[in-house]
């Protein structure tokens, strides 16, 4: 997809487009669909943790009145079955192996969900919830090189000039509530600008500049589908109004494609973490018990390593792992939520004096690592310990032990007593020394 200031290649392909125009048997300009009458929000009391989350799913037998696809269907504009050709070729195309389009429908739910409720929210309707399914099948694609990024594929700088963060790092055109915040925004002003929300698409597809050159000074109202046909539009921009129109009419008649369309499952209604403190990502994926990998698919903007992302102050998650993450999080003082690094566990260490080393309990570094509390992790075996090696307050929270190191001059270094230091880990004065073992240095925080 291309925005404003970006320029693409114009192919006339008039007949095309007077065939998809003239198919949409309704007025040029979009009446809103009648508003969808919101269900009843339910908010719990806050956790004891002080952890914000939205509301909580709703009830086993209230998810299949949330379909999106009956939701869909009451907000659709046009007649989209009453198409041309053009449109039912990509229908068929979309629908060719139904086992395929069936499962890329099932990976988009949680997103579709989210789509969906912006557009009840803002009265919008329902055909672009089926934008980012054409776009980029509902997948946070990263961008190449200066090109489009996120399930709306949106541009850099047109996600720039509307206050999304693009970085190395992390960027928000990935973030599925922010581009789509944005996607939508571009979509309610080219709606305004046009009058027709088959310009609107267009304009999101090509550019709102292009479509005004092709419109001149001529008013919307006074043209007619074939008129309409006749803008020097590109080739791809017909085929963008063409395969949403197909994706509008699978949904609106699926047994005409022999189309199956999926019922959402209650891990796909997501809610906003937002911790008492920023968090390291991957301790949070441990202890809403789910893997990281899962975790950042839904949190697709932070594109770093696992070790290189930042403390995060807020996450997309399933709201079914609300109850396991406000469990565990109450076993980990607020003050070590966000520093964490890889420890790989020395010959003889134990999950029990690794966990006396850092001040927390056994049962506290197994949660923040996806444990048992009565785990075994063998020599060799990678975990996640608080600190990153950096000065907190002035003073260093850990030492790793390096070469020729002993107790007493590393607790003269850092200026602390013996006892102290043998009780913050859990050693006598004839405990040995371990490379690369980590010591609490300072007083454990609890």
């Amino acid at each position: 997809m291309s925005f404003t200031g970006i320029r693409i290649a114009c192919l006339h392909a008039s007949v095309i487009l007077c065939l998809v125009l003239a198919a949409c048997a309704a007025p040029k300009h979009r009446q809103a669909p009648p508003p969808v009458e919101a269900e009843a929000e339910v908010i719990a009391e806050p956790p004891a943790t002080a952890v914000q989350v939205q509301p909580a799913p709703p009830e086993r037998a209230l998810i299949a009145d949330l379909s999106p696809w009956p939701r869909l269907r009451s907000r659709f504009a046009l007649d989209s079955c009453n198409h041309s050709s053009a449109v039912l070729k990509e229908a068929r195309s979309y629908t060719r192996s139904g086992a395929i389009f069936t499962r890329s429908l099932r990976n988009a739910m949680p997103f579709l969900l989210l789509v969906v409720d912006e557009l009840e929210r803002r009265n919008l309707p329902g055909e672009f919830a089926l934008l980012p399914y054409v776009e980029s099948g509902y997948r946070p694609l990263p961008a190449k090189g200066r090109g489009p990024a996120g399930m709306w594929q949106l541009m850099g700088r047109t996600a720039s000039a509307r206050g999304l963060h693009i970085g190395k790092d992390y960027d928000q055109r990935l973030d599925a509530i922010e581009s789509t915040r944005v996607a939508l925004d571009l979509i309610e002003r080219y709606d305004r600008e046009f009058g027709d929300w088959r310009l609107a698409t267009m304009a999101f597809n090509a550019g709102e500049f292009r479509v005004k050159r092709q419109l001149g000074n001529r008013s919307i109202a006074e043209l007619d589908a074939m008129e309409l046909s006749q803008l020097n539009l590109s080739k791809t921009t017909l085929q963008h109004l063409s395969r949403l129109l197909a994706m509008a009419c699978i949904v609106q008649q699926p047994e005409e494609f022999d189309a199956d369309l999926p019922a959402p499952e209650e891990d796909d209604f997501l809610v906003q973490l937002t911790p008492e403190a920023p968090i390291d990502m991957r301790v949070a994926a441990n202890l809403l018990g789910m893997s990281f990998d899962a975790l950042r698919r839904f949190n697709a903007a932070h594109t770093a390593s696992p070790g290189q992302i930042g403390p995060v102050s807020s996450l997309l998650v399933p709201a079914t792992r609300m109850t396991e993450f406000e469990r565990n999080v109450v076993l980990l003082p607020k003050s070590l939520l966000a520093d964490w690094h890889s420890h790989r566990m020395a010959p003889g260490e134990t999950l029990d004096s690794l966990a006396g080393s850092f001040g927390l309990s056994v049962q506290a570094l197994a949660s923040a690592n996806g444990l048992a509390p009565d785990s075994l992790a063998a020599s060799g075996t990678r975990l996640l310990v608080p600190g990153q090696g950096r000065e907190v307050d002035g003073n260093p929270a850990t030492y790793v032990v390096r070469q020729g190191d002993t107790l007493s001059a590393i607790a003269r270094r850092h200026g602390v007593k013996l006892a102290q230091l043998l009780r913050w880990n859990n050693l006598d004065k004839n405990s040995i020394l371990q490379l690369d073992m980590p010591l609490r240095v300072r007083a454990p925080q609890y």
